[in-house]
């Protein structure tokens, strides 16, 4: 009775160990192959970079941005940081906005790339008096831990629309790169009435209609002082941002079309910041629960974004879309002019 017992037992541990085993070796066999399939030139795209032997191996910065989220999260000493190498630097691009118009989104979508590192938070340094007074040291302590490769990058939206900060940032870096994310100016608008709604019910505040904050009761015309509004005036205020960077400094993105299909606008993105192609349509799935793209790092990890993206959208008098969209139409065209790029806005 106890030698068929002990004979189980071993039995038992053989078959964990070679699963362990197995799942190991797929590991290092799956890993390998990554390294080999981003050396192949997709057909899609038909041109590979002209030089690539200088490029760290895919899983290789995987491992390493892995570690520097680790050691970021816990209790690291200086000796840990020298050994991997690990420092913090000021941005080497920033997401300026615009307020819903789909920052978060591609924030963390950028961080699929190896070489990309994110600030979590929203720094709030430069359109903030009292953050922007502590300096650039404090600036700097607010980023994330990242290897010497790695460029990090924050965002902000309030950056765009705030008059001190193009300013601000161009003493900081004049050449730095100002990555701006758009959407269908009706639609922001809209969306931006949204997130402030739920929080007025949530603390069980009464809010305006929207129909009652965009047309000024007293001249029947869209009202502009309204903030929601002005925000969507996205020529204005990029002609002030084009006082102190030239526009080649500047990337537009779609915002509806990264709701929609969203790897042809980082690829976009990738090429704008000069990194090597390396997120693809393995990083990401559609969501049908959610409604939205999901990203996936790895076999190993995926995320969505938080439950608070993709409200419900109240019901608007469709007569009232329509006076929103006549108003911004004229901005709208000043915006492609400015830009060289052409949306599919009403």
């Amino acid at each position: 009775m106890l030698f068929s017992q002990q004979q189980w037992l071993r039995q038992k541990f053989f078959v964990l160990g070679s699963l362990v085993l197995g799942s190991l070796f797929f590991l290092v066999v799956r890993e390998g192959t990554l390294d080999r399939l981003h050396l192949i030139c997709p057909i899609k795209d038909r041109l590979c970079p002209a030089d690539t032997s200088g490029q760290m191996p895919l899983h290789t910065l995987q491992l390493k941005q892995a570690l520097g989220l680790k050691l970021h999260r816990r209790n690291r000493t200086r000796e840990q940081l020298r050994t991997h190498h690990l420092i913090k630097q000021l941005p080497r691009a920033i997401i300026i906005g615009v307020r819903k118009g789909g920052t978060r989104a591609l924030l963390e979508m950028l961080s699929l790339h190896p070489a990309v590192v994110k600030a979590s938070q929203e720094v709030h340094f430069f359109d903030n008096e009292k953050n922007y007074a502590r300096g650039v040291d404090w600036y700097l302590k607010k980023m994330p831990f990242s290897f010497p490769h790695q460029i990090t990058v924050e965002k902000s939206p309030a950056y765009f629309i705030t008059e001190e900060v193009p300013e601000r940032i161009f003493k900081m870096n004049s050449s730095i790169k100002l990555l701006l994310i758009v959407r269908e100016p009706t639609t922001r608008t809209v969306s931006d009435y949204t997130q402030v709604l739920e929080g007025k019910e949530h603390k069980n505040k009464t809010y305006n209609k929207f129909e009652e904050l965009v047309v000024d009761t007293n001249t029947c015309e869209v009202n502009t002082k309204y903030k929601a509004v002005r925000t969507s005036i996205y020529s204005k205020y990029l002609e002030h941002w084009l006082k102190f960077f030239p526009i080649e400094q500047f990337h537009i993105v779609d915002g509806d079309s990264l709701i929609t299909d969203p790897l042809p606008e980082l690829k976009l993105v990738e090429r704008f910041l000069n990194l090597p192609s390396r997120i693809s349509q393995y990083n990401l799935y559609f969501n049908a629960t959610r409604g939205f793209f999901c990203l996936r790092f790895n076999f190993m990890f995926s995320k969505c974004l938080a439950d608070s993206k993709g409200r419900i959208h109240p019901d608007v008098n469709p007569s009232i879309k329509e006076k929103l969209r006549r108003f911004f139409h004229p901005f709208n065209q000043k915006f492609y002019q400015i830009t060289g790029r052409t949306f599919n806005w009403p």
